[in-house]
């Protein structure tokens, strides 16, 4: 079965908590895919999807962030949230905020359907034997 993995990208990068930060590599092992498909989608988005998604959020595995026309804005967004850059454009203190993967985020795992764990009550009814 063929996922959509551009959806599955985006979905992954709401994840990405404030003040930290992932690398193409990490976004890429999670979704099964290669580093530069992932870097790809990145320069593909169009304004409403970087305006849904904390894109800003990727760097490079070493720290550096992007090359092309939005660095400015990545850079600024990413000093906003604490992330401290240098003037050359790598994040500083990497062990810090680059997360390492996404073990606990469900979100894109096959994980299989929660069975209810209470009886078909509604709401506020207790169950009872």
């Amino acid at each position: 079965m063929v996922r959509p993995v551009k959806s599955d990208l985006l979905k992954l990068l709401r994840t990405i908590l404030l003040g930290r930060v992932a690398s193409p590599e990490c976004l890429a092992g999670e979704l099964g895919v290669t580093a530069p498909l992932v870097v790809t989608m990145l320069a593909q988005f169009n304004e409403d999807e970087r305006e849904l998604v904390p894109w800003h959020r990727v760097v490079a595995k070493g720290g550096a962030i992007g090359r092309g026309p939005h660095r400015d804005q990545q850079f600024a967004r990413l000093v906003r949230e604490g992330v401290v850059v240098s003037p050359a454009g790598i994040v500083q203190d990497l062990n810090r905020h680059m997360i390492s993967g996404f073990d606990d985020v469900p979100l894109l795992k096959d994980a299989q359907p929660e069975t209810p764990k209470t009886g078909s009550r509604s709401r506020g009814m207790k169950d009872r034997p």
